[in-house]
């Protein structure tokens, strides 16, 4: 049993931002390798639409990984399972630096996300075990806060290290980051979840957990708008190499600079959320979250249409819509965790094979669909947020009806 040295205070700064670096796993893994997917094309000699599927593998290894680290985290507390998953990682961070081909990048690419999922479906479940209600989710936008913070520098250090040192380096970099998080855990991360909390039934029983959660309607609704949304930010994450650099002409290089511009919206996002869903509640942010989000993808879908495909034209709309991410998973979480606080970690399971899940489906379908760049980009973000509209308007339907427990 591991027992802490130096143990961050659950309720202090310290603790939000081991927990924001936690779940930074899964953007690190995503945004620092971006700016190299054309180069990995080349250098393995294979097509684009396969190189794109390093990055769909990687969001069903987060995905299902999910499902088994949300009942582990229950029944044997926080940390273990969270110290597995990151050796696994780190692990699969070396084979991924050091494949000969694109099979065995595609393999490890998988097993990483696996162990990648331990971070942020862990990191959600820890904020659960200390906060409740509003301030929790207010307490999760400030994690995400500094979790916002890896895709604003990681494709820029993405793109200096592949411009100058291969694609390779990236994921050097990432087993770097395993073992400064692994030291971490090991010695600062306190466990908050006691034994007279967990329970006592054998495992496969706690997968059982899953069942009442699918079965209450707002907690789809919540998945459902809560995945969707970021189905519209994996289709980004998916096609903005080959937007920028192939319809837009921004040097490889320089590519990172403009995609963590996009991020400042993230991060302006989160920050207004913090500050007011103290004061209107969380399902009145989830919603204008969406409502923005599908404004601006549907005017970027008509102005692609239109023939408008001028970058300075275009960012601005894309900027608009991405800020609304960290909003709407917020409060997604928020509202997902106060229905089922005794399965959190199941609850915060099924969030992560939502978002993961239905964002490697985005992602893929924009590898897959030949109709140029952008418009793909677009018309899959678009068609993403309309979904995670019709789940809001369904969570308020959900709520008009009497017999349902607010």
């Amino acid at each position: 049993m591991l027992d802490p040295i130096q143990p961050a205070r659950p309720e202090g700064l310290a603790m939000i931002i081991m927990l924001g670096v936690i779940t930074a796993f899964a953007p690190l893994s995503i945004d620092l390798y971006l700016p190299g997917l054309p180069l990995i094309e080349q250098d393995l000699a294979t097509t684009a639409a396969l190189t794109q599927q390093s990055l769909s593998l990687f969001f069903i290894g987060l995905a299902t990984g999910q499902l088994l680290y949300g009942p582990l985290a229950d029944r044997y507390g926080r940390r273990g399972p969270l110290l597995a998953g990151t050796l696994l990682y780190l692990a699969a961070s070396l084979v991924c630096a050091l494949a000969p081909g694109i099979e065995a990048l595609l393999g490890a690419r998988l097993a990483q996300g696996f162990g990648a999922a331990a971070g942020p479906v862990i990191a959600r479940a820890v904020v659960r075990d200390i906060y409740t209600g509003r301030r929790a989710a207010r307490v999760m936008s400030f994690v995400i806060l500094v979790m916002t913070m890896a895709p604003l520098i990681a494709p820029v250090l993405g793109g200096w290290l592949s411009a100058t040192l291969g694609w390779r380096a990236t994921f050097w970099a990432l087993v770097a980051f395993a073992i400064t998080c692994i030291a971490m855990m090991v010695t600062s991360l306190p466990e908050t979840h006691p034994l007279d909390r967990r329970p006592t039934a054998p495992l496969r029983r706690l997968f059982a957990g899953y069942v009442p959660i699918l079965q209450d309607p707002l907690a789809l609704a919540y998945l459902g708008a809560g995945g969707m949304a970021f189905g519209a930010l994996f289709a980004y994450v998916s096609g903005s190499p080959f937007v920028y650099t192939r319809v837009f002409g921004v040097d490889q290089a320089h590519f990172g600079l403009f995609f963590a511009l996009n991020v400042v919206g993230l991060l302006i996002g989160n920050l207004t959320n913090g500050q007011l869903v103290m004061r209107f509640g969380h399902r009145p942010m989830l919603t204008a979250g969406v409502v923005t989000m599908t404004a601006a993808t549907l005017v970027m879908l008509v102005m692609t249409l239109a023939g408008i495909s001028g970058q300075w034209l275009i960012t601005p709309v894309l900027f608009i819509a991405l800020s609304t991410v960290g909003v709407i998973a917020a409060n997604t979480v928020a509202g997902l965790l106060d229905r089922h606080p005794a399965h959190a970690g199941a609850a915060s399971a099924l969030f992560g094979v939502f978002q993961f899940g239905l964002g490697a489906l985005c992602a893929s379908v924009v590898g897959f669909i030949d109709a140029g760049p952008l418009i793909t980009m677009v018309a899959v973000m678009s068609a993403a947020a309309v979904l995670a509209l019709a789940s809001v308007g369904a969570l308020w339907l959900q709520l008009r009806r009497p017999a349902v427990a607010l």
